[in-house]
């Protein structure tokens, strides 16, 4: 049974543009009450780009993926350690180097952070609450998220121009 992604994939990128755009206007903001537009040339430009470029990208995120599976099955392996070696890192102090004031000091923040974590259950964070506030409100805030999405625009745009400026002093040779 053919999909209608497969007939998708065998678009040009100016047709292949122009379906995205008409999939994005059938989407209705619940705010506006009307279709969503966005021009087809903004998914010609995005898809237009070279990979190279979202190499880094891809990159990151399989780096952050790997960090988040890794520090989670350290968490599950003994939560008391993994919690005791983000205060240490937190605190700039090596375990190999901690006093008896420090160790004493170190024991007791765990055992806080455990009756902390038993008594918010699911409200529980162990990032200060002024952190996790401000990832929510980042979340959020749809003219920061705007304003993030321009100036992520004008990277890209710059770097384009520099990669076609390079292509076309390759050409010239």
């Amino acid at each position: 049974m053919r999909k209608q992604y497969d007939d998708f994939t065998q678009l040009k990128l100016k047709d292949m543009s122009k379906s995205i755009s008409d999939m994005t206007y059938k989407y209705i903001n619940p705010e506006t009450d009307k279709p969503t537009v966005v021009p087809a040339n903004h998914y010609e430009k995005i898809l237009d780009q070279v990979t190279e470029k979202y190499m880094s990208e891809i990159t990151s995120r399989q780096f952050l993926t790997i960090m988040y599976n890794q520090l989670s099955s350290l968490k599950k392996e003994d939560e008391k350690y993994f919690q005791e070696a983000l205060l240490c890192i937190d605190l700039g102090l090596n375990p190999k180097d901690l006093r008896l004031d420090e160790q004493i000091a170190l024991d007791y923040t765990s055992h806080f952070v455990d009756e902390k974590k038993g008594f918010e259950k699911k409200n529980f964070h162990f990032l200060d609450t002024d952190i996790v506030d401000t990832y929510k409100n980042a979340k959020s805030d749809s003219s920061l998220q705007a304003d993030f999405i321009r100036e992520s625009n004008n990277i890209e745009n710059r770097e384009n121009d520099m990669f076609r400026d390079k292509d076309y002093e390759r050409s010239e040779r």
